[in-house]
This record gives C-alpha cells, structure tokens and sequence, in this order.
C-alpha cells in the first residue's frame, strides 16, 4: 500500500470510527438470503478491522444483505480492502453506484442506506472513489468511477447534505 492509500484508509478509518458494533442478531438485512448465515459467521462479532480480506472478498457481493447499522459498521472493512484487491473493488464499485430513475426500487434501497451516513463519512467515501478514479488506468473504468461520484456521492450534489449531522 502506498502512502496516498495509507492516507486514504485512515480518513476512512477516523471517518467511520464512531459507528458502534452491532449486534451479531443484527448483521443481516435480509435474512432469508442464503448467503445471510455465512454473512452473519464471518462478520458477527467482530470488529471490522478483523474481518480477513478473504472474508470480505468471499462477500464481496453481498454488501447489500447487511442491515443499516451492520452497513455503516463494515463498509470499512470493504474500502480498505478495495485498496488492495481487485475483485472487491470491482464488487464495491457496483455497490456504491446509485441506480438511475429507471430503476426506482433499487434507488430508493441505496438512498435507504446511505443516505443515513454521516457527511465525513460520505467525504471518505467520496474520496475512495476519487481516488480509484484517478488510479486507473482504463478510460472505462475511469468513467464508471466517475459516474459513480457524479450520480450520488459528490459534495453539494445531494439535498441530504443539508440534513443536520447524524
């Protein structure tokens, strides 16, 4: 890892280091799932600096079984280890693209969870995707992470911004 994401998973990590642990009971959003016990054995409990990245690449795609709470905790886990591997980016990129107004149930979802985050830890967010946006090498991929920023994460572009601090 180098230093420019040395920094970048410390803004992270100070960003998200207030959300609580929830409890294991609580890991899941939709536990009728059937990845939903394998989710819940691999990340219930822990803290999400423990969670091993081969855990969090094993769910790489199934960061939207987590509930609300579970979301906000583990999220970290998942830019941390975006940083480092391939698939989990690729996975998380997907995962922090908001659907576009064709698609209103699957917007309405992703603004259900992460609507609810708090601004520095939007920032954070915002700036992992910056900063895979710039790392690229591929005019594609420089475009899905831009359009990923442009769509939802940039600063002033979201009426929750306004919202008072969470």
């Amino acid at each position: 890892m180098n230093s420019r994401d040395e920094q970048l998973r410390r803004q992270i990590e100070d960003a998200f280091s207030d959300v609580p642990r929830p409890e294991k009971r609580r890991v899941a959003y939709a536990r009728g799932a059937w990845e939903t016990p394998k989710l819940v054995r691999d990340f219930g409990g822990r803290h999400w600096k423990d969670v091993p990245i081969d855990k969090v690449r094993d769910h790489a795609a199934h960061l939207s079984l987590f509930s609300p709470e579970a979301l906000a905790y583990y999220l970290p886990a998942y830019l941390s280890a975006a940083l480092v591997d391939l698939d989990v980016r690729d996975f998380l990129l997907s995962s922090l693209t908001i659907s576009d107004e064709a698609q209103p149930d699957l917007r309405a979802f992703f603004l259900r969870r992460f609507d609810r985050l708090s601004l520095p830890q939007r920032n954070a967010i915002r700036m992992f995707l910056i900063h895979m946006r710039d790392a690229s090498n591929s005019p594609i991929s420089k475009q899905s992470w831009s359009q990923a920023l442009e769509m939802y994460w940039e600063a002033g572009n979201r009426e929750s911004d306004e919202k008072t601090p969470r």
